[in-house]
């Protein structure tokens, strides 16, 4: 199989390209396969916006063209691929590499076309395309059928108001409501596809103001289910507002926000264990439910820009090490963190090539400042989720204890110091405390006497002493840093020193 993203003409018979779909402005080739099976790649070619012609006709990977192909083709912008690349990419929507499927020699690959013609042979059922391909061709065809009835006659075509438009209905619209739409568009001469991707051919996507963010800065027109049916009515096209792609993706990107901008009070009371504690006991079912609505439209929103491309994005790399320029006391307000900055004073910015151990007149020093507005709010952690390994006692006997805190939009660096400052202001938990009377420093012995004091058993064994307390003098920060073996973990273990 060959491909080329140049347009040009086979004989006297020019290649006309779509202007849309995954394989836009692509003329694919194919060599070594059955009729059949050579029938379904162009179907797929076309449907997803590229053009199909033969190569040769011969059913092996062999051949003086499919030769001067492999031999000249790549210099001229000719890509031989396997046929997995052209299934890969029709299963996930999308282009795919062409790198990863390249045909090095002749008969490379051969066996998995043999496999493939013998199972397009077998069965007329069979099929190298996914199985949702052949019902998406199904409505094609019915969109081409309207489309030519449409032409034949030039009057009533002018009379449709939706004549030549391609209608995505969003699939959270109730059926009743969909019915509807979909009634209206046929009768006023609009077609609809079933699919919906970045780039598609969907002139107008109707949903509600739920769904809207995941097509905004994508689509040209989104319009609501009454514009579609008020369109019908009135007789003529409703009013439309446009917008730049940018400011239409700022926008979709602040509605999100704003969305879920009501649950940060219920993230802090979750992120910590004593609020979270009173937090169950207090809640009603309505406010639980209401809870867990919110958490189920985020794994929503998530999933749709998922979506958006057809495909589940790679997990991005993490950084190493986060914060690692802060300075501060971690029994501090996060408000007095400050940030460092190299600072160099003297007349030489040169080594003491000597050796005399003589002051060379350079001098390099650590000097801080204030952290400022953007710092503190600059998104430095972009994941979802972030677990921190928090040192408990002064000599680490203990090991860390672990805590995942969620945000939908990532964390950003003053959020993350107030997760620390937060949970080193609460109280050694009942089983934190068991472990922490055997462990070896003064401030262990101090949690001693008030676990074995008479007050403690008198008020329930109800041990109060704060985290902060029983570090001792562990309180500067150093960095987050992110723990070994995957560079996509979201787990950091937090260094502190004395």
């Amino acid at each position: 199989m060959s491909l080329s993203s140049a347009s040009f003409s086979l004989g006297s018979e020019p290649v006309t390209v779509r202007s849309t779909g995954p394989f836009s402005g692509l003329v694919i080739c194919v060599t070594g396969l059955s009729k059949e099976a050579r029938k379904q790649v162009m179907e797929a070619t076309e449907r997803l916006g590229g053009h199909s012609v033969d190569l040769n006709h011969s059913y092996s990977f062999s051949g003086r063209k499919f030769e001067h192909a492999l031999k000249h083709g790549l210099k001229n912008g000719l890509f031989i691929v396997t046929l997995g690349w052209f299934v890969d990419g029709v299963k996930k929507n999308v282009r795919l590499s062409e790198s990863l499927y390249t045909v090095k020699g002749v008969g490379e690959h051969g066996t998995r076309v043999d496999e493939l013609n013998r199972l397009v042979s077998t069965s007329s059922e069979s099929s190298c395309l996914p199985s949702g391909f052949h019902d998406a061709k199904k409505i094609d065809m019915v969109e081409k059928q309207h489309a030519r009835f449409s032409r034949s006659d030039p009057k009533n075509s002018m009379d449709l108001m939706l004549s030549g438009h391609t209608l995505y209905i969003d699939s959270d619209i109730s059926d009743e409501l969909r019915n509807k739409v979909l009634e209206t568009a046929s009768k006023e001469g609009a077609a609809v596809i079933n699919r919906w991707f970045v780039g598609c051919n969907a002139s107008h996507v109707v949903c509600e103001a739920n769904s809207i963010y995941q097509y905004i800065g994508h689509s040209n027109n989104i319009v609501t289910p009454l514009w579609v049916l008020k369109t019908s009515r009135d007789r003529y096209v409703q009013r439309l507002v446009h917008m730049s792609a940018d400011l239409a993706r700022q926008i979709g990107t602040s509605l999100e926000t704003s969305q879920n901008g009501t649950a940060v009070e219920v993230n802090n009371v979750a992120n910590s264990s004593q609020d979270t504690l009173s937090f169950r006991t207090t809640t009603s079912h309505a406010e639980r439910q209401q809870i867990v609505n919110l958490a189920k439209t985020r794994v929503r929103n998530r999933r749709s820009r998922r979506m958006q491309t057809c495909q589940v994005p790679i997990r991005p790399i993490s950084p190493s090490s986060l914060l690692d320029s802060i300075c501060w006391s971690i029994s501090e307000p996060t408000s007095t963190a400050s940030i460092f900055t190299d600072s160099c004073s003297g007349e030489s910015e040169f080594f003491d090539a000597n050796g005399d151990g003589k002051d060379s007149g350079a001098s390099f020093a650590n000097t801080t400042r204030s952290l400022t507005e953007s710092e503190k709010n600059e998104l430095i952690f972009k994941n979802h989720f972030l677990t921190i390994l928090f040192p408990v006692d002064r000599f680490s006997e203990m090991g860390p204890s672990a805590r995942t805190y969620f945000s939908d939009n990532g964390f950003t660096c003053l959020q993350v110091l107030d997760h620390i400052y937060s949970f080193y202001q609460e109280n050694l938990s009942s089983h934190e405390i068991e472990a922490a009377i055997h462990t070896d420093s003064r401030h262990a012995e101090r949690l001693r006497v008030v676990y074995s004091s008479k007050l403690t058993a008198e008020c329930g064994g109800n041990v109060i002493f704060k985290r902060i307390d029983f570090l001792g003098s562990r309180r500067s920060f150093e960095l987050l840093k992110r723990v070994s073996g995957d560079n996509n973990s979201n787990v950091y273990e937090l260094l502190i020193r004395a």
